[in-house]
C-alpha cells in the first residue's frame, strides 16, 4: 500500500459496552460481537488494537495475591523498591533476565521486552490480583486477526498493546507488543525530502505510532474502552509481527556506550 501521508486522515474510533472479560472468555468473539454492537463494518486501512489487559484475563494470566509465596529475594526488591513482595514475585517469575533491581526492577521477560517488573500490573486487573503479560501476544494478535477478517471479509489487522516508559523520557506511552496482518514498519528510505535529497535509513515503527494514538481514546484508568479502531491508515500488509521490533542486544547502543567508556577509562 502506497503512503501520502499529505493526503492522509486517521480517524480513531472506540467500541464501547464490551463487557468485563473474564478468564476462559473466547475474545476474539466478543471482539467481533463487539464491532457488530457498535455497528462498526471494518474498511481496507482500518487497524484493530486491542489493549493486552483483557488478553492477559481471557487467556487466564492472573496471579491471586493470596497464592503467591514471595522469595526472600522479591522482598528485598520490594521493601527497597516500595512495591508489594507478591508483585515483585510475579515479576522475577516472567523475567528471563534481571537488568538491575534498583532503583527500580527492570527485567528482559521471555517474549523479549526490556521493561520494568516484567510488565505485572494490578491495573484493571480482578481484585487482589496481578496481571502478566500475555504468553504470546503475536500468536493472540493472529487469532484475533483471523477470527474479525473471516467474520467481515475485510483485511483487518491487529495490534494488541501494553503501556511502557522510555529511557531518558517522563511519561508512559503505548507500545505494540502483539501484531498480525501487517509489517509494524514503514520505511522512507528511497524517498526524498523537500529538498530532494534521498533519505537513506528512516524507519519508522508505525505499529507503536498506532498503538500511541489509541491509547488517547481507550485511556489506562477507568474508562471501560479496550478496543479501538482506528481508519484510514497506509499499512503494508503481510506476516509482520511484534517480535521483529525488538532490538537485538548486539545493538544495544546503550551497552556499547558503556563499554567504549571503560575502554578510554
Amino acid at each position: 500500500m502506497s503512503r501520502d501521508l499529505a493526503s492522509s486522515k486517521l480517524e480513531i474510533i472506540p467500541i464501547r459496552g464490551i463487557r468485563i472479560v473474564k478468564i476462559g472468555d473466547d475474545l476474539p468473539a466478543l471482539v467481533v460481537s463487539a464491532l457488530e454492537k457498535n455497528g462498526i463494518s471494518p474498511k481496507l486501512g482500518d487497524v484493530l488494537i486491542v489493549t493486552h489487559n483483557v488478553v492477559s484475563i481471557a487467556e487466564g494470566r492472573v496471579f491471586s495475591h493470596s497464592s503467591i509465596v514471595p522469595s526472600d529475594r522479591a522482598k528485598r526488591i520490594a521493601q527497597a523498591t516500595g512495591r508489594t513482595p507478591e508483585k515483585v514475585e510475579v515479576a522475577l517469575q516472567e523475567a528471563k533476565e534481571v537488568i538491575c533491581e534498583l532503583p527500580v526492577l527492570m527485567t528482559r521477560t521471555k517474549h523479549g521486552i526490556l521493561t520494568d517488573f516484567s510488565g505485572v500490573d494490578q491495573s484493571n486487573a480482578p481484585l487482589a490480583t496481578y496481571i502478566a503479560l500475555p504468553v504470546d501476544p503475536d500468536g493472540t494478535a493472529h487469532r484475533i486477526h483471523t477470527a474479525v477478517t473471516n467474520h467481515f471479509g475485510v483485511h483487518l489487522p491487529v495490534i494488541i498493546t501494553d503501556t511502557h516508559g522510555r529511557p531518558w523520557r517522563l511519561g508512559a506511552v503505548n507500545i505494540a507488543i502483539g501484531v498480525a496482518g501487517m509489517s509494524p514498519f514503514y520505511r522512507n528510505a528511497g524517498r526524498t525530502d523537500l529538498y530532494e535529497r534521498e533519505l537513506k535509513s528512516s524507519l519508522v515503527c508505525l505499529a507503536d505510532e498506532l498503538a500511541e494514538a489509541a491509547e488517547l481514546v481507550m485511556g489506562q484508568a477507568n474508562e471501560g474502552i479496550p478496543v479501538a479502531i482506528i481508519r484510514g491508515v497506509q499499512y503494508e500488509p503481510g506476516l509482520g509481527n511484534a517480535t521483529s521490533i525488538l532490538r537485538n542486544e548486539s545493538d544495544d547502543l546503550f551497552q556499547k556506550t558503556r563499554d567504549s567508556s571503560k575502554a578510554e577509562g
